[in-house]
C-alpha cells in the first residue's frame, strides 16, 4: 500500500480516510486481474466467432495464391458472379482481411489478417505465378508451333 501510506504521510488530514483508500486500491488490484483475465478469454472466442462465408474465404484463398486481384478475374477462378466478389473485397477491406488497390497498384491484395484466418483454418495455399492474359498464352503458343515447324 505504498500510494496509500505517502498520502497520508504528505496530508496528514488524510488519515481518516485510509481505510476507504486501503479498499479502493485493493479493489482496484483485483480488478485490473481480472479485466486482464477477461481480455485474454475474449481472444479465444473471438479466433471461434470470427467466420467468413464459403464465397468470401475462396476469394481469399484466391488472393493468397496470387499476389493480386481484381474482381473479375476472381468470378472467373470461382465460378462466381462479379458483383458477389466486389461486394465481399469491399466487406474483406472493411475488416482489414485484404488491402484496397491504392497508389495504382493493380488489384485487391491479401492482408495479414487474412492470411492468418486461412492458416489458423488449413485454408492456405502456397502462392502461384501470376496467371497470364488469353494473348499472352497465345503468342508463346503460337511461337512454340512456329518453332516446331521450321525445324
Amino acid at each position: 500500500m505504498g500510494a496509500i501510506a505517502d498520502l497520508i504521510r504528505k496530508i496528514p488530514a488524510a488519515a481518516k480516510y485510509r481505510a476507504a483508500l486501503e479498499a479502493m486500491e485493493r479493489e482496484n488490484v483485483q480488478l485490473r486481474a481480472e479485466n486482464e483475465d477477461l481480455k485474454q478469454e475474449l481472444a479465444q472466442y473471438l479466433q471461434q466467432w470470427e467466420t467468413l462465408d464459403g464465397d468470401a474465404v475462396t476469394t481469399l484463398v484466391y488472393l493468397s495464391q496470387y499476389e493480386r486481384g481484381h474482381s473479375h478475374e476472381i468470378a472467373a477462378t470461382n465460378k462466381v458472379n462479379p458483383q458477389t466478389v466486389e461486394a465481399y473485397l469491399k466487406f474483406l477491406a472493411q475488416h482489414a482481411y485484404v488491402h484496397p488497390p491504392e497508389n495504382g497498384e493493380a488489384g485487391y491484395g491479401i492482408a495479414y489478417k487474412g492470411r492468418r484466418y486461412l492458416r489458423d483454418r488449413g485454408l492456405l495455399k502456397p502462392s502461384k505465378p501470376k496467371a497470364k492474359s488469353r494473348t499472352a498464352k497465345t503468342r508463346i503458343a503460337t511461337s512454340a508451333k512456329k518453332t516446331r515447324k521450321r525445324r
